[in-house]
């Protein structure tokens, strides 16, 4: 089956107006997008006695690993169910590791885990080096997770979405376009995939500027979301006119609020789906048209 949205644009805008946040739906009451064996979440603080750029960059990427295990996670906001993790550095001269403690919401200790970090070359560590901050946090994700899954085999995981290619957008709008539906899936508690594979979604997007009446351009943007094997389960289409200036000049601020919106409607659309079965390749020769073998 296929399914499409429609995000309506009605804001015109001359020059000497603001850029208003048009491309902006209206958040869903649920995100159906994961089905969350935990629904308080947890708050990830920075880790303690670790260098500021350390501290900050392995929380953060602390909170993505735990959302790829589909355990809600954050790092500024909670609320009063909401459990805590935090992270300390304990470094005695030799068997440095991270403590990692995670505690409900009245402060009792849930569980721990003891990471080591003996040996980690000291640059990488104190730069906050991308890759050492994402294997730490993958390798330590599962032992917090497991406190609070239940019956985590009967889980049905969403697939995780990769951003594939935007064409058709002015300089590099593309990427910024890219960018900004990442942000908006991840904000959303969607997991998003670093490269394509058998196991992930595919999103991409045509953008089609259209000269109009009065200096004005029509901004239309058709994303598309397939599966591994090319076959579109569903669109998302977005289109307003802007002042000439406007798309000229605050193109940044336009991407954003378009990536931003298309990710709800993308959140809206993959939840959707019935997962259970995962993806079934479709058989050689034959043409399954829209009725995408998933169901």
């Amino acid at each position: 089956m296929r399914f499409s949205l429609l995000v309506p644009l009605l804001v015109a805008l001359t020059a000497c107006q603001p850029v208003p946040r048009v491309f902006e739906r209206a958040p869903d009451s649920e995100n159906g997008l994961l089905r969350l064996s935990d629904s308080h979440g947890i708050l990830v603080r920075p880790v303690v006695d670790a260098p500021a750029a350390t501290a900050d960059g392995l929380a953060r990427e602390m909170v993505a690993a735990l959302i790829d295990r589909d355990v809600p996670a954050f790092r500024t906001s909670r609320n009063r169910s909401s459990m805590i993790l935090t992270g300390t550095v304990v470094d005695p001269g030799r068997d440095a590791h991270i403590a990692w403690v995670l505690s409900d919401s009245q402060g009792e200790e849930v569980g721990r885990y003891e990471q080591s970090i003996e040996g980690t070359p000291i640059e990488p560590w104190a730069q906050a080096d991308p890759a050492l901050m994402q294997n730490f946090a993958a390798a330590a994700a599962p032992r917090i997770a497991a406190y609070i899954q239940e019956n985590v085999d009967a889980e049905v995981v969403t697939p995780a979405i990769y951003v594939g290619a935007v064409n058709g957008a002015p300089g590099n709008g593309g990427m910024r376009l890219q960018a900004a539906l990442r942000q908006g899936l991840r904000r959303l508690g969607a997991r998003v995939a670093s490269t394509p594979s058998e196991e992930t979604l595919m999103a991409s997007a045509d953008v089609r500027v259209t000269s109009m009446p009065d200096d004005r351009l029509e901004v239309a943007i058709a994303w598309a979301v397939a599966d591994p094997f090319g076959t579109e389960i569903g669109k998302i289409d977005q289109a307003s006119p802007f002042a000439k200036s406007v798309v000229d000049n605050n193109w940044g601020e336009l991407a954003r609020e378009a990536g931003l919106a298309a990710a709800a409607g993308m959140v809206d659309l993959v939840s959707r789906i019935d997962w259970r079965n995962g993806f079934v390749a479709p058989e050689p020769g034959k043409d399954d048209g829209d009725d995408t073998a998933k169901r």
